[in-house]
């Protein structure tokens, strides 16, 4: 596994989290075209052509709302297979960098503050070493499987 490959694997959660956050605010997009439809339907008796589209925003909320639990599950998965690998970096410094970057999702900024730190150093030497070290790990876990 190369670096590049590791800082992928290690950002599934985010981009997971991502995809919930994108479907949330599509069900809130239909929820209200949904609401804005039902005012239309007491104002006018009998537009069938409005209980299709209903049932359409009806049926995407449904089909979002499962996809949103299903991603839900693959995030608690993914996270705690990170996590799990996290917590196999010797180094405590590395280790913390890791979680603030890939667990908490925290920003190069947000993680020098927390760190006491330059952004600078976080990104090209300490960020550099952690990658490798999971880099190692997932190499012994991958050589261990084949």
């Amino acid at each position: 596994m190369t670096e590049k490959e590791t800082k992928q694997w290690l950002s599934r959660a985010y981009k997971i989290e991502q995809q919930i956050q994108s479907k949330t605010e599509q069900i809130e997009v239909w929820k209200s075209l949904a609401n804005k439809m039902t005012s239309n339907l007491s104002l006018i008796n009998g537009g069938s052509g409005d209980n299709c589209r209903m049932e359409t925003y009806c049926n995407k909320i449904a089909d979002a709302q499962a996809e949103i639990a299903r991603q839900q599950i693959e995030l608690i998965n993914v996270r705690k297979e990170i996590e799990d690998t996290i917590n196999k970096v010797q180094n405590v410094t590395s280790r913390l960098l890791l979680e603030q970057r890939y667990l908490l999702c925290k920003s190069w900024e947000d993680i020098a503050d927390f760190m006491d730190l330059s952004v600078e150093y976080i990104k090209r030497r300490l960020h550099s070493q952690a990658i490798k070290d999971i880099t190692k790990i997932l190499q012994k876990s991958t050589s261990k499987c084949s």
